[in-house]
């Protein structure tokens, strides 16, 4: 029997070497077979581990979709170009093309590869081959892969297509694969609003099978609800966002909480802190529940303040500085850092003085690593309802801006902080609170985006590379927000389309 191991080990092991032949070259990523073999509950089970485990590898959570978000907008930069040989710069200055190994070819393969698992669990229940355990621990099980498998397809159409509200999801988005198949397997692009219509049935069917009991490290409710609002803000279904978001809101509270302000500078580096929604475990010393001691390994080392010239590549802009120094009493000020390098010559020169590093990922035990990924957190749901209602207007206006002030009450004891009024509640004004709280957390150039803001990245220490690039100003309508096709795909599936340029 031709196992799935032997593609998850093949992967990793091109990821580490960063070498630049294709794993996948006879067939796409989208038509790998996947022959695991399940017949009992337990098999379910530790075939769904593999999919969390997956989710926090390298290419998808563990690196790749973690820092995209942020480097592509105008609050974290690369520290030096891609002629520096620095892994981010591609994404950073626009420039990543087709045959990228590492920022093109395995962040679309990987999340494949958690489709593929998730469907092979979800086939073997639906088609009734367990033969143990009961109708509610398989709708569970199929209730979580049914949330990881959206969330790639998510991510996958967020990387690959244009945003949504570009042209309301007409554009091409990546292909839909829903059940196991056969490497003949051909499939086109779907649009990204068919994509996005599968992710949002794909969650919502979850949620009747899922716990509404916290359990750290998987899919819960309240984890699908807060994803569903992520989604649904993304696709301008600002009603949906609110109602998703404010369940949450309003119905978790004894299981989760904000952070308050003595407790925010401590709760980094830490496992399952108050707000973690969905957080994927990583350690680097002991073994999990998914198999393994380690994950991801990458995503918040590209932060790491420390002497090393390949993983410490991505430092706060001056923008967001100057942001944030609007309020010196913001306690966010406390994740900020100088460099631990005096005189650090591998910064910009302007920003050796300023505390550039970001300290939300400082390891558990002070290796950087060693750190978890928080998928979702509190905060952004607040932020979701305090947007969605910013959009929606009348009634929601006084209930939105009650959301954002709390967040900024546990944030700032400068109550002048705070929205004073309803009609105060914009859309920049949620924006700029989410660049504040979510930075370093990947979601602050798909805000813009969906908002059909410009990115504006001028001033300060931003690389010249910028200016040769064309990147220092992104519009919403750039072409080049949709990474290219991988030319692996496009040579083993003649059905696929490469994104114009």
């Amino acid at each position: 029997m031709k196992r799935y191991s032997k593609y998850l080990l093949l992967a990793a092991s091109l990821t580490a070497a960063s070498c630049s032949e294709s794993w996948l070259d006879l067939n796409p990523s989208t038509s790998v077979t996947t022959e695991q073999a399940l017949s009992t509950v337990n098999d379910l089970q530790t075939a769904l581990n593999g999919v969390y485990r997956e989710t926090s590898q390298h290419s998808y959570y563990g690196d790749n979709y973690w820092y995209y978000g942020d480097c592509r907008a105008m609050d974290v930069q690369a520290r030096e170009g891609k002629d520096s040989g620095q892994r981010v710069s591609p994404y950073y200055e626009y420039n990543a093309i087709a045959t990228d190994n590492l920022n093109i070819v395995l962040p679309w393969q990987r999340p494949y590869i958690v489709i593929r698992q998730a469907n092979n669990i979800i086939q073997h229940i639906d088609e009734g081959s367990i033969t143990d355990g009961d109708a509610e621990q398989l709708a569970a099980i199929k209730s979580e892969a049914l949330v990881l498998r959206g969330l790639a397809l998510f991510n996958l159409t967020r990387f690959f297509g244009m945003p949504y509200t570009y042209d309301n999801g007409a554009s091409p988005g990546v292909p839909i694969v829903t059940k196991a198949v056969t490497p003949d397997y051909l499939p086109a692009r779907n649009i990204v609003a068919e994509c996005y219509a599968q992710v949002v049935a794909d969650m919502t069917d979850a949620l009747s099978g899922l716990s509404r009991e916290r359990r750290d490290g998987y899919v819960n409710y309240w984890a699908a609800q807060a994803l569903l609002s992520r989604v649904y803000l993304d696709m301008g279904e600002y009603q949906k966002a609110y109602e998703a978001a404010t369940d949450v809101i309003q119905n978790a509270g004894a299981l989760y909480s904000l952070y308050t302000i003595s407790e925010y500078p401590g709760v980094w580096g830490q496992d399952f802190q108050s707000e973690s929604l969905f957080e994927l475990y990583i350690s680097t010393t002991e073994p999990s529940e998914w198999g393994g001691g380690t994950g991801g390994e990458g995503a918040p080392m590209v932060y790491a303040n420390e002497n090393s010239t390949d993983w410490n590549n991505l430092i706060l802009t001056e923008d967001y500085l100057t942001l944030l120094e609007e309020d010196p009493d913001d306690v966010r000020h406390s994740v900020t850092q100088y460099s631990r390098i005096e005189n650090n010559a591998a910064l910009p020169g302007a920003a050796r003085n300023r505390r550039v590093f970001l300290g939300k990922f400082p390891g558990k035990t002070g290796d950087p690593k060693d750190n978890n990924i928080c998928i979702i957190r509190l905060s952004e749901v607040y932020l979701n309802a305090a947007e969605a209602g910013a959009h929606l207007g009348g009634a929601a206006l006084s209930e939105s801006r009650g959301y954002l002030n709390t967040l900024i009450s546990q944030r700032t004891p400068n109550a002048s902080m705070q929205v004073a009024s309803d009609a105060d509640l914009t859309v920049d004004r949620v924006l700029k609170e989410r660049r504040k709280e979510l930075v370093g957390e990947g979601q602050i150039f798909f805000d813009f985006l969906r908002n059909k803001k410009t990115i504006t990245r001028k001033g300060g220490w931003h690389l010249g590379t910028l200016e040769t690039a064309n990147a220092e100003v992104i519009e919403p309508t750039d072409l080049r927000i949709a990474l290219p096709i991988p030319q692996t795909e496009i040579d083993s599936n003649p059905n696929v389309t490469q994104n114009p340029r």
